[in-house]
């Protein structure tokens, strides 16, 4: 009996799918700058191995150019080794010989009073440039500092681009099941009633109002304000007539012309001044307290219909509707 069961374990575990491996890591091309001068030789040695720990320690394969050129003929290794870093064929040559993702070119000058570390990254098939960053003027003994702070900005960027993650799918919602009700023959089923939730009103006591219902309209209180604004330009025209018909009065008692004719004409100037004054300002009273009438009476329905006439000694203004 134990050797069926074995057997069946075998089996089983035989035809279990294998875990899926991980993504491949990004292979780099570790090369130094061609610009050396005025940097020690063993600052720049120290500087390559220490962004070979980085890389590694943040999940990179590093591959360095010594290990590549190496195994080349002298005269193609000595054209690599002294091909200029900044063009895109020299790195696109390093980046085929090696067979990797990017090309990365740390590089340590000297700048001001101290030294700008960083670094470059290209893409190994055309030498394209993907990114960099650098730090100027820093100590020699803040250099692997730099470096490190470059790199956390170049190796996220360079992972995005070249290991993308992959966007996961919407989550499926299961169907519901539909429960289906027991009918049993000759047995009467009750028949669901509204859900009466606590806090909410049934839909017939939203608003949904009946055939022959009355509904509240603003009535006078739409048209209120037409009164009130010509009652309120009136007074102020009145007023302005007014003050100048007593103006007109004060030149009268103040001043002598020596015609009787240019007194006559301030004279009457002045009271028709002060008659359409007067009227005015009577008027806009009465005009401002109908539309405070129609704002503050309660009505239901109206149908008003405003008028203006003008003419050249003056104007009107007049309301014709029915209000229930």
């Amino acid at each position: 009996m134990l050797i069926p069961f074995l057997a069946a374990l075998t089996l089983v575990v035989a035809q279990a799918p294998a875990p899926a491996s991980s993504a491949k890591p990004v292979t780099v091309l570790l090369a130094p700058t061609d610009a050396t001068r005025g940097t020690p030789r063993y600052l720049i040695g120290i500087a390559q191995e220490h962004v070979a720990e980085q890389l590694k320690a943040r999940g990179l394969e590093v591959i360095r150019v010594e290990d590549v050129t190496r195994t080349l003929p002298k005269k193609q290794r000595t054209a690599m080794m002294r091909c200029k870093r900044t063009q895109p064929a020299c790195i696109a040559s390093l980046g085929a010989a090696a067979k990797t993702d990017v090309v990365m070119v740390t590089e340590v000058l000297p700048y001001l009073n101290g030294y700008k570390a960083g670094v470059r990254v290209y893409t190994a098939q055309d030498g394209a440039p993907l990114t960099e960053h650098s730090v100027p003027e820093v100590k020699k003994d803040q250099v692997m500092d730099a470096l490190t702070r470059s790199l956390d900005e170049v190796v996220p960027i360079t992972l995005r681009v070249l290991r993308p993650e992959p966007v996961a799918p919407p989550p499926v919602t299961p169907p519901v099941a539909q429960q289906t009700p027991n009918v049993t023959p000759g047995v009467k089923q009750p028949v669901p009633g509204p859900d009466l939730t606590p806090g909410v009103q049934p839909p017939t006591a939203l608003g949904v109002t009946g055939e022959g219902s009355k509904v509240e309209t603003p009535g006078r209180r739409k048209w209120a304000w037409v009164p009130a604004a010509g009652g309120v330009v009136l007074a102020g025209v009145g007023t302005v007539l007014y003050v100048q018909s007593r103006g007109k009065l004060s030149d009268l008692n103040t001043n002598e012309y020596p015609d009787l004719q240019d007194a006559e004409k301030v004279r009457d100037s002045g009271k028709r001044s002060q008659t359409l004054g007067v009227a005015g300002i009577g008027v806009g009273a009465a005009a401002i307290a109908a539309g405070a009438l129609m704002y503050f009476l309660p009505v239901k329905q109206t149908n008003v219909q405003p008028s203006v006439t003008l003419t050249p000694q003056g104007g009107g203004l007049s309301f014709a509707g029915t209000w229930q």
